[in-house]
């Protein structure tokens, strides 16, 4: 296996616990553990912004993949890829945006003593984390075929 190769295989696995701690993270708010959903939440979002340095090291140093022996539904399973991928991140950075009233509020908290959070935000919130949640799984079925098309290619 090449070091290219080799990358990819992590970087499945990276997206793969980056999906497991999404759903983590749903569950605990779905059980009202606020900061447990947070924690789970950035931790997600770490796993992102690691795959995102190693790949900038990656291409660096072992360059980009050579897509000519690519067929066209293999570089179409990819851009579709990138497309759930950029998705999952930009509505993964609205969603990050939204809650940041929250702490604080009720909807943080849970004590009714504390100030209702904007039903607005909330849903908003709400809104993008489901759409960077279903993106990155998406994003692991597109990038498991992409990794199986690269393995078939590798002999």
């Amino acid at each position: 296996m090449d070091a290219k190769l080799a990358f990819w295989c992590a970087a499945l696995a990276n997206m793969a616990v980056l999906c497991a701690f999404v759903a983590r993270g749903v569950a605990q708010a779905r059980r009202g553990e606020m900061a447990r959903h947070r924690r789970s939440m950035w931790t997600a979002a770490a796993l992102v912004a690691a795959f995102l340095v190693a790949y900038l090291l990656k291409s660096s140093v072992l360059g980009k993949e050579d897509m000519s022996a690519w067929s066209a539904a293999h570089v179409a399973n990819l851009r579709i890829h990138e497309s759930f991928v950029l998705l999952m991140l930009v509505a993964g950075g609205v969603a990050i945006a939204r809650a940041r009233a929250f702490p604080g509020t009720r909807s943080f908290t849970r004590d009714p003593a504390d100030p209702a959070a904007d039903p607005r935000r909330v849903r908003a919130h709400r809104r993008a984390g489901w759409t960077a949640a279903v993106s990155a799984l998406l994003g692991l079925l597109t990038a498991a075929i992409v990794l199986a098309g690269m393995i078939a290619r590798s002999g």
